[in-house]
């Protein structure tokens, strides 16, 4: 709003008069009266001016005040809650505590008892467990003895298998001159290194094993006499393997052997040869000599010159007294012009028996044998076989 110059001045004084009733009631608002009445009738009625902004700050500190005091309040009851929770679980964890001290005892008094029991029996039990220690022991040593005499046994056993097998082969050593002997010889020998490397090695783990503790006076342990057992035990069964293989081969040998014809009849030289010869009696022409002559006085002893079956023993016209022997490996031999036979067909004959003694009966020109030796029936020469003397 604006004022112009020239309206009169009367406006400021109604607004002093406004602002004054108007500063007058706000200044009323400021204060709240409170009205005191005495409780007698006489006593005078007092007013109280107190400024709003004092009760207001009343208010509100109350208002403050209070709520701390509800504050502590309610924190008063949890804490008391938790006073109580605690106290319920205090005397919870009392009783059990009591429980278990309760239960302790009796486990103590209990243990205490059997540990009286246990003191009482230790006496016993060390007895029983010394005596126990005792018969292991006893058992223990027997058993060591035991194990050693089962080696003690198993080696002389290897000892005696050892001294027959070498009797054995160098019995058929000898006899290797005989043809079918000598190549049974090289397939035995054959199979018999191969055992022997086997057995070499038999004895270099077994050896091994008791270095520096042997004889038996030494600290072998059980398992280590077990384990030296074990290789004598393999050591034993090569041994018996090569000793079978001996027998295999001794077996196979022997119809040679015995049968063999491999002796000189008799002891002598020979004077007639096989094949063709001049005919002895001085006539013309020859003829076809299937065996040898060995000359010798009338009656030396006539051996066979290995043993098998008389298949004949009787007179030949032109060998006279004559003996044949089959000795059933395909051979067969005769010996003829004998003065007398000492054998009968059908008797088996062993190698180096007299079958007859030296004569000149048949075609003869005077006291000889005439000795033939036949495979499957035909005449061989006789001279390869020739390669003993009876007791030589």
């Amino acid at each position: 709003m604006f004022w112009r110059k020239n309206e009169p001045q009367t406006r400021p004084a109604v607004k002093k008069v406004s602002e004054l009733i108007n500063s007058k009631s706000h200044n009323q608002k400021k204060y709240i009266s409170l009205m005191l009445v005495p409780s007698y009738s006489t006593g005078k009625t007092r007013s109280l001016r107190i400024p709003r902004a004092v009760l207001h700050g009343l208010a509100i500190g109350m208002f403050i005040v209070c709520s701390v005091i509800m504050g502590f309040y309610l924190r008063s009851l949890y804490f008391e809650r938790v006073a109580r929770n605690l106290h319920n679980s205090l005397e919870e964890t009392q009783a059990t505590f009591y429980e278990f001290q309760y239960q302790a005892e009796q486990a103590q008094s209990e243990l205490i008892e059997r540990t009286a029991e246990m003191y009482e029996s230790l006496s016993e039990e060390q007895t029983r467990a010394q005596l126990e220690i005792y018969r292991q022991e006893r058992r223990h040593q027997d058993t060591l003895e035991d194990i050693w005499d089962i080696i003690d046994d198993l080696e002389d056993q290897i000892r005696d298998f050892e001294e027959v097998q070498q009797e054995m082969r160098n019995n058929l050593s000898s006899r290797r001159v005989i043809p079918p002997i000598a190549g049974l010889l090289s397939q035995m020998e054959e199979t018999h290194d191969n055992l022997r490397e086997n057995l070499t090695q038999e004895r270099v783990l077994g050896a091994a094993i008791t270095e520096g503790k042997m004889p038996q006076n030494a600290a072998l342990t059980e398992s280590e006499l077990v384990e030296r057992l074990g290789f004598l035990v393999n050591e034993l069964e090569i041994k018996r393997q090569l000793h079978d293989s001996l027998e295999y081969y001794r077996q196979k040998m022997e119809p040679y052997l015995l049968n063999y014809p491999t002796l000189w009849p008799i002891r002598g030289q020979i004077s007639s040869g096989f094949g063709w010869r001049r005919n002895p009696f001085g006539g013309r022409g020859g003829e076809q000599h299937n065996g040898v002559d060995i000359p010798a006085r009338t009656g030396t002893p006539i051996r066979a010159t290995g043993g098998g079956t008389v298949i004949f023993s009787g007179w030949r016209n032109g060998y006279g007294n004559t003996v044949v022997i089959c000795h059933g490996i395909g051979l067969t031999t005769k010996y003829a012009h004998n003065t007398r036979n000492v054998v009968s067909e059908g008797e088996n004959v062993t190698r180096g028996q007299v079958i007859a003694y030296v004569g000149s009966t048949g075609r003869s020109t005077g006291p000889h044998i005439h000795y033939e030796v036949r495979r499957n029936g035909t005449a061989i020469n006789p001279v390869p076989f020739l390669i003993e003397h009876y007791g030589a």
